[in-house]
């Protein structure tokens, strides 16, 4: 069976040791399963059988933007699609959407925590609208975050509203909807024509909970996702696969949806 996994992180190969190093001190639950580069990812998914790996980078400064996005050009390709990324502070934006549609990257990848903003803040709806108006898929990490945050700047009732006032706003809400929060993700998000994505969900989520969140919140919007380096694809995808689903659903998740989203085959 194809296997997609939407939620992968790597880091330039001289930056990869202190990237994974500050990160890992800053959660003392977290480990990680490769070094953090494009090469170990390529080990990973051979090992694995994982046949594309979306890579979600994250500016954590508007001065970041410009380099990870150009650095897309070099990502596409060999099992990997790069997704770009932009700050809510980027002051070019039009710039940076351009230069993603001409390059063909999908979409860009938001981490509210880590950039420090209120997903709902309407300060920040002129992105979404540009966003939106591209066609570009938006990724959110959502919900807590083992890092040292407040944990409260992407919760599942501030993504609602983002939906709310932009409806055709393609959205991937990471870790099921919001990870560690899922009542409030059953209450505010189940049914919403948005996405979620698996990552980091593997063994913190009772199988039997997944499985009714998955259904209730509809399979056809659910992607799998590890969350590479941080959790094992080979792992994760046996989570998946060991799951009282039946095989039409796990194909759907481990490779249908992701397919369908990536190639702009969307259900309303």
């Amino acid at each position: 069976m194809k296997v997609i996994d939407f939620h992968t992180h790597i880091f330039p190969d001289e930056l990869a040791p202190r990237a994974i190093s500050v990160l890992l001190a800053n959660s003392k639950e977290s480990r990680n399963y490769t070094n953090g580069t494009y090469k170990e990812l390529q080990k990973s998914m051979q090992t694995n059988g994982i046949s594309t790996s979306v890579l979600l980078p994250v500016a954590t400064k508007p001065s970041q933007v410009t380099t990870i996005n150009r650095s897309c050009l070099d990502l596409k390709g060999n099992g990997t699609v790069p997704f770009g990324s932009l700050h809510p502070e980027t002051k070019n934006i039009e710039e940076e959407i351009s230069f993603l549609l001409k390059a063909g990257i999908p979409g860009v990848k938001f981490h509210p925590e880590y950039q420090d903003f209120y997903v709902d803040d309407p300060s920040y709806f002129g992105i979404y609208e540009q966003i939106s108006a591209a066609g570009l898929i938006a990724v959110f990490h959502t919900g807590k975050d083992p890092g040292p945050f407040t944990c409260d700047h992407c919760l599942p009732d501030a993504l609602a509203r983002v939906h709310r006032n932009f409806p055709r706003l393609r959205i991937v809400a990471a870790h099921m909807g919001g990870w560690r929060v899922w009542d409030d993700v059953r209450k505010y998000l189940c049914g919403l024509p948005i996405y979620f994505d698996t990552s980091a969900v593997c063994h913190l989520l009772p199988p039997d909970d997944f499985v009714k969140l998955a259904r209730k919140h509809g399979i056809e919007r659910v992607l799998f996702g590890s969350d590479s380096p941080w959790f094992d694809q080979g792992e994760s995808r046996r989570w998946i696969e060991e799951l009282a689903l039946t095989d039409s659903e796990k194909e759907m998740i481990l490779s249908k949806n992701t397919q369908r989203l990536l190639t702009g085959e969307i259900e309303d």
